[in-house]
């Protein structure tokens, strides 16, 4: 067994002991904790992991209740479903589907929405919820809610308090499996890319506002669980229990125990459901102590209580790391890399076409950045496009990789227009590109980076993903080891775990080009990938790209550093405002007085 199964499963151990020493009430406060665990994944995942603020899932959270506590109570008459315990498992599947339906609902609109206008509109659906809840009073019951809502029961036994405990247990820690396997796979990743860079997550083929959705569905889902197990704990539900600051109190939870970490709800739920509790000897001054001891713990620890521990555990693992590394530099001779392997052999370079944009025009109100720019990129050729600043060099990147529509004009990649196709659509169709600013997934370890770049071509499902199928278990496998093999490629396999804000910035750029070539791309944007680098790293980075020509891949360069353009270049496209005023050969290029004039300066004419 692993050292690190013993404290989970001691803990497990304890906690199985409960029902047996702690008394009803104790008992009866640990299954509000595992509920509140539950529901707190669900929200750990939107807000912690995908940074989509709500405040809105007590809403959530009472679909699952009432659904429930509705359905139990006409079901009961039905004797065959009743005798076994089918009522309240149909009552619960009711209340889980219902809130998922009702996450999506809220998702499609709202996710249009960003930052404190998403928190706004989330406030407002719990309002909503609430206000029906009390108003709808044939349906709801109103303020007095709906009594006798049936205790579980598995054929003649009764579940009470006690019995009922470890059934919420089990369904807590496997909810926790859940959520590891999840973010352990491509959909956790995807959503962490999501948080950091949109523009980067869309141009490797994630489906931004899909997975938004996706994210939101996934949270309802244990929302709706959570509701339903809490309704039929308590035997009746009223709208008391899910208000505004119910909705507070879990977000509150992941806050507190670390948003954005496994182990956040594990810690910040059962705390936040005992400590008020433990302050009863305070009486009239326990809310006061209470807000006091949360202010103070997130001062303190601004990660929240497991988010620091983590934190440091990296810290301690990094440096460990290091030191290894260390000593393997010493000890080893000559390390040969063997690249190429993922990008196949070396390929011929074609004369075909494969973007070609035809006066393309793009305008912000009054100000035209493009003006009729057309262009034809080659097969296995490097394509520069250069400029001075404000030129519109990054807009035109823009257009042709979807995060911009042109006016007017075409863009015509792989022999079809894709004027209104969106970045994670040319993604899938082999376009990829870098950024001018460095937008990687800074907490995202250096090899995860490169993995969500596999998007394009990873077919597993949420479900595969969740419950760790074996078609699942072997892409993931495949993806590691083709991962590794990029990185090895750029020269970075060494820094494999490392936390992609702690490479050095040369790195940092030719991690976002491993990343990029993950997407296994026919065409190549690279927007000033020398940008910030010194001589050295500009040397290097002219072999790499140079090497991945090799390939047969298309390459459309922008870049200021003009003799790294004229070294790999095969043809050259310059731009002033907006418009294209020469294009052709590098040598032809440095001759043109139209470039000197704009651009190059006399001394490459001398």
């Amino acid at each position: 067994m692993k050292k690190s199964w013993i404290l989970p499963l001691g803990i497990i151990c304890f906690l199985t002991t409960v029902p047996f020493y702690a008394g009803t009430y104790y008992t009866f406060l640990t299954v509000l904790a595992f509920i509140y665990i539950i529901i707190s994944i669900g929200l750990n995942i939107l807000t912690g992991y995908a940074g989509l603020f709500s405040l809105g899932h007590a809403g959530l959270t009472a679909m699952g209740a009432y659904a429930t506590a509705m359905l139990s109570q006409k079901l009961i008459a039905v004797g065959w479903l009743a005798q076994p315990g089918f009522h309240v498992l149909l009552g619960i599947a009711a209340g889980v589907i219902l809130s998922c339906f009702i996450g999506a609902l809220v998702a499609f609109p709202s996710l249009r929405a960003k930052g404190p206008y998403l928190a706004m509109v989330t406030i407002s659906f719990g309002w909503i919820i609430w206000k029906i809840l009390v108003e709808w009073i044939p349906v709801t019951g109103g303020e007095l809610g709906i009594r006798g809502v049936p205790r579980p029961n598995i054929g003649p036994v009764l579940l009470n308090t006690e019995k009922f405990y470890f059934i919420v247990m089990g369904l807590c820690i496997a909810c926790l499996f859940v959520q590891r396997n999840l973010i352990k796979s491509r959909f956790g990743r995807n959503l962490v890319a999501l948080k950091f860079s949109e523009s980067a997550s869309a141009s490797l083929g994630i489906n931004v506002y899909k997975y938004k959705v996706l994210a939101f569905v996934v949270s309802a889902f244990f929302a709706g669980l959570g509701g339903a197990l809490f309704a039929h704990q308590q035997n009746y539900v009223n709208p008391d229990t899910f208000g505004f600051f119910d909705s507070v109190f879990y977000l509150l939870a992941i806050l507190f125990g670390g948003a954005g970490t496994l182990l956040g709800p594990v810690i910040g739920a059962p705390i936040l459901t005992f400590l008020p509790e433990m302050l009863h000897r305070f009486d009239m001054y326990r809310l006061i102590v209470f807000g006091i001891i949360i202010i103070a713990v997130l001062y303190l620890l601004p990660r929240g209580v497991w988010g620091e521990i983590e934190g440091f555990l990296q810290k301690r693992k990094e440096k460990v790391e290091r030191e290894i590394e260390d000593e393997k530099k010493i000890q080893e001779v000559e390390h040969v890399a063997t690249p190429y392997k993922i990008l196949g052999p070396s390929a011929v370079r074609s004369n075909a076409v494969i973007l070609e944009t035809h006066e393309v025009t793009m305008k912000f109100g009054g100000l035209v950045a493009i003006d009729r720019v057309s262009l034809k990129v080659k097969q296995g050729c490097i394509h520069s496009i250069i400029g001075p600043n404000g030129a519109g060099k990054t807009t035109l990147l823009n257009l042709i990789s979807g995060f911009y529509v042109p006016v007017s004009g075409d863009i015509i990649f792989g022999g079809r227009k894709v004027n209104r196709d969106k970045p994670h659509r040319l993604a899938s169709k082999g376009l990829a590109r870098t950024f001018q600013n460095v937008q990687l997934f800074a907490n995202m370890s250096v090899l995860d980076n490169v993995l969500v770049g596999f998007e394009p071509h990873c077919r597993s499902t949420i479900w595969q993903a969740a419950f760790r199928s074996g078609r699942f278990t072997q892409e993931e496998m495949d993806i590691r080891e083709k991962a590794i093999e990029f990185l090895e490629f750029v020269g970075l396999s060494e820094y494999r775990d490392t936390m992609a804000s702690n490479l050095p910035y040369g790195h940092q750029r030719r991690l976002e080009i491993a990343r990029a070539l993950a997407t296994k791309p026919n065409l190549l944007l690279l927007d000033e990938p020398a940008a910030g680098l010194n001589a050295l790293e500009i040397k290097e980075l002219n072999r790499l790209i140079k090497k991945i020509q090799i390939k047969g891949i298309g390459i459309v360069l922008v870049e200021h550093h003009v003799d790294l353009v004229m070294d790999i270049s095969d043809e050259i496209s310059v731009l002033d405002y907006g418009q294209k005023i020469a294009e052709g050969p590098p040598l032809q290029i440095q001759s043109d007085p139209k470039v000197i004039e704009a651009y190059l300066g006399e001394s490459l004419n001398a």
